[in-house]
């Protein structure tokens, strides 16, 4: 009978590593000059993700957006902003990270891009600045496992 039990117990382990439903997210990188375009498509895997949209209004410092991120985790990070805006990462006056972002030129890093992600540490909070004289729209997207 507990041999029954343990196979049944390890049965039931295994569909659920099985059915593990990873989320995927996809990149179209797309280059072109004088009609020779080349374009690729990049898909990127992980347990769980993290998205998140916030205006900033038009000369604000250190908006908080409270968000978690553990770096060792990560396996893509996109951040995009329509105006110029400031990003320093868990406190304002004293920031892990700093990121600065032009205007509808988004940060984008994915795992194997050959890049370092440019966040060194686990992150609690997003302290986002704008300087410009219009609202900012800023979209973060995290692509991280959530398990060991």
């Amino acid at each position: 009978m507990i041999a029954i039990a343990v196979a049944l117990l390890i049965g039931l382990a295994a569909l659920v590593i099985v059915a593990r439903a990873d989320i995927d997210h996809t990149l179209t990188l797309s280059w072109a000059r004088n009609g020779e375009p080349i374009s690729q498509t990049v898909t990127v895997s992980a347990e769980g993700e993290t998205n998140a949209n916030v205006t900033v209004p038009n000369a604000t410092t250190d908006k908080r957006l409270k968000i978690a991120i553990d770096v060792s985790e990560v396996k893509l990070l996109y951040i995009h902003s329509t105006q110029a805006v400031t990003i320093e990462t868990n406190s304002a006056s004293s920031p892990a990270d700093t990121l600065t972002l032009a205007a509808n030129k988004p940060l984008l890093w994915y795992v194997g891009c050959g890049w370092a992600l440019p966040l060194t540490t686990d992150v609690a909070d997003f302290f986002i600045t704008n300087a410009g004289g219009t609202a900012a729209d800023v979209k973060v997207r995290v692509l991280e496992d959530t398990t060991p």
